[in-house]
């Protein structure tokens, strides 16, 4: 059996590995297809496609962006993997997403400056200039200035909702989201449900609305989820004829017990997940 990883991070978001390091550790684990999945940028792909052909790895364009919908009475932020995209096509839809994670960014370093820590944008803690800033960025040059002992610590005391620095942002609705990426010809998966904190029927009534808007697959396997609930997910997903995904969403050495390739309870991603994707 061969196994895949869909969701992986780059030095062009928030990981710490170049494309090319990214699928180097592909290789070694023995995947055969990846895709790099960066935060509301694409820029990483075109290199790490390259590196993929010379290690004889099939690639899938991949790319990760934050979207909003409301379940019951309360607005929820939904990630959205969108693959088998058009680059040319998608380019101009990630510079809207650059000025918004721009904006963004900017409120969240006046509103460290108001808890007293003064940061400025030069001192982000990025690989380089092309590179998205986010959270996870503002978290290490946290820690690098010793304001926390850990990036974890950095977020939960100051960057995540309930931090001293908190700063909500205005995600696009899921519908737009999904519309761009279906205009660049591709398809539309749900992140890691198990992470927005909803209850079982919550999640399978938030599925069923958000294939209204063109959802076509679910990440059925993520290190947030484990056997148990990743079974819920595939039968959900057989009921409403969704595809399957499944992803390790590496960033690097600083994720801790997540390992490239892996979902939770160290399941594997196996190959087979796939087998209804191609024909969407």
């Amino acid at each position: 059996m061969a196994y895949i990883d869909l969701h992986l991070h780059s030095i062009y978001s928030d990981g710490i590995y170049t494309p090319e390091e990214l699928l180097n550790h592909a290789k070694k684990k023995e995947l055969s297809i990846v895709s790099l999945t960066d935060h509301d940028t694409i820029k990483g792909l075109e290199r790490a496609e390259k590196q993929a052909k010379k290690l004889e790895i099939k690639f899938i364009h991949g790319v990760e962006i934050n979207s909003c919908c409301t379940v019951g009475n309360r607005s929820v932020n939904i990630h959205v993997l969108g693959y088998h995209f058009s680059t040319e096509k998608m380019n101009e839809y990630m510079k809207i997403l650059k000025a918004l994670r721009d904006e963004h960014n900017d409120a969240i370093i006046r509103a460290l400056q108001r808890a007293g820590i003064w940061i400025d944008y030069d001192d982000i803690e990025k690989p380089f200039d092309e590179c998205i800033v986010t959270r996870m960025n503002f978290a290490r040059t946290l820690v690098k200035k010793g304001y926390a002992a850990t990036e974890w610590e950095a977020l939960a005391k100051y960057l995540h909702k309930g931090g001293s620095a908190y700063v909500a942002c205005s995600y696009p609705p899921f519908s737009v989201v999904t519309q761009k990426v279906h205009d660049a010809g591709g398809i539309v998966s749900l992140a890691h449900p198990a992470e927005y904190g909803l209850t079982d029927d919550e999640t399978e009534l938030l599925i069923k609305n958000l294939m209204d808007y063109g959802l076509e697959a679910i990440e059925v396997i993520h290190p947030s989820q484990d056997s148990i609930y990743s079974k819920k997910l595939q039968d959900i997903a057989i009921k409403n004829k969704l595809a399957f995904t499944g992803g390790s969403d590496f960033h690097g050495n600083h994720d801790g017990d997540i390992t490239l390739g892996m979902g939770g309870e160290n399941m594997r991603i196996p190959d087979s997940i796939l087998a209804n994707m191609f024909y969407l």
